[in-house]
């Protein structure tokens, strides 16, 4: 554990946690659903009651995917890791099946139910992993990977509070106008 440790965290966790919470409170500050004035506390205690108001809006297509799978994950910091670790276990199956598709047909070989009970049980094996995200990413320095979970996560709140880009939205604005 070390530096390579803290890098690794931050490029696989802290950094797509800033990227995913500064554009979820994006847009829920965007839409008024909590106050840009608020502090941590009451960020939180809003985001609690938005979740419970959530469970009747689900239904009715008012709320963006995004921010659905988040509630429906937990919301909050930890919703929010658990949802992107589910995004990065499910693109890893499907890269997993892209480079070996003769793996789909070998799911069939016991029959077409053994095959469905054996995705049946890789979802439920995935959202477990999901759930407690934190050992997914790390057998060693689970604390830390926490903490630089955590602190990405306010990070990106606290950009979307102030209205604030990405920093990665200036680079991206220099690369367009230097093409020819």
């Amino acid at each position: 554990m070390g530096f390579l440790t803290f890098l690794e965290a931050t490029l696989k966790l802290g950094l797509p946690m800033v990227g995913l919470s500064w554009t979820i409170f994006t847009w829920l500050y965007g839409d008024g659903d909590i106050d840009r004035q608020a502090n941590r506390k009451s960020i939180n205690s809003q985001v609690k009651k938005m979740k419970k108001s959530f469970k009747g809006k689900k239904g009715d297509g008012r709320v963006n995917y995004l921010l659905g799978k988040w509630m429906w994950f937990g919301s909050g910091f930890y919703g929010l890791a658990a949802l992107w670790t589910f995004v990065v276990i499910e693109l890893a199956d499907i890269v997993r099946v892209l480079f070996n598709p003769s793996s789909i047909i070998a799911m069939f070989d016991d029959g077409f139910i053994s095959a469905v009970l054996e995705l049946l049980m890789n979802q439920i094996g995935n959202l477990i992993s999901a759930f407690v995200w934190f050992g997914y990413w790390s057998d060693e320095g689970v604390i830390v990977w926490l903490l630089v979970a955590y602190l990405g996560y306010w990070v990106g709140v606290e950009l979307a509070r102030r209205g604030d880009e990405l920093p990665i939205q200036g680079w991206l604005e220099k690369l367009k106008s230097r093409r020819p």
